[in-house]
């Protein structure tokens, strides 16, 4: 169950969420501090939730897999309750989607954890960890797609 870890951890920690702030452009600066904002309290509780020992088995991978789950259902809502500008607002609720997958795709994975069958939950965390990376490269587009249309 040490691929846990990596699946979900290593990759998004890796291509952290950063927007560049905007000069003088009030609007678009607060909307940078806020998106900011919820992505170092991403990588907080992800980097948290997975701190200490690998899950050893199944069960605990379920439970460290719930709890990530819950990290990015939260995040997920935080950045959906932000008020994009509206040169962005598109690209921001595609954000939202991004980071709702990412949570998502660990709640289907917590399931195979659980199911107690050690195939299912070995092939769970090789999904996973190929989904999470791919989901990184989307997210890493996004955030320069988004950085590119912010007023300067």
């Amino acid at each position: 169950m040490n691929r846990l870890r990596r699946a979900v951890g290593l990759p998004l920690l890796a291509g952290a969420l950063a927007l560049v702030a905007c000069g003088s452009d009030e609007e678009a600066n607060d909307y940078v501090d806020q998106v900011n904002g919820s992505q170092v309290e991403l990588v907080d509780e992800v980097t948290e939730t997975i701190s200490g020992a690998p899950p050893a088995d199944p069960k605990t991978a379920a439970e460290v897999a719930t709890e990530l789950e819950g990290v990015f259902v939260a995040t997920a809502d935080e950045l959906e309750a932000i008020t994009p500008p509206e040169d962005v607002s598109r690209l921001h609720g595609e954000l939202v989607a991004v980071i709702r997958g990412v949570g998502a795709r660990i709640g289907e994975a917590e399931k195979a954890f659980s199911s107690g069958s050690p195939q299912r939950a070995a092939d769970a965390a090789r999904e996973l960890q190929a989904t999470t990376t791919d989901l990184q490269s989307e997210l890493n587009a996004l955030i320069n797609e988004i950085n590119a249309q912010l007023p300067e």
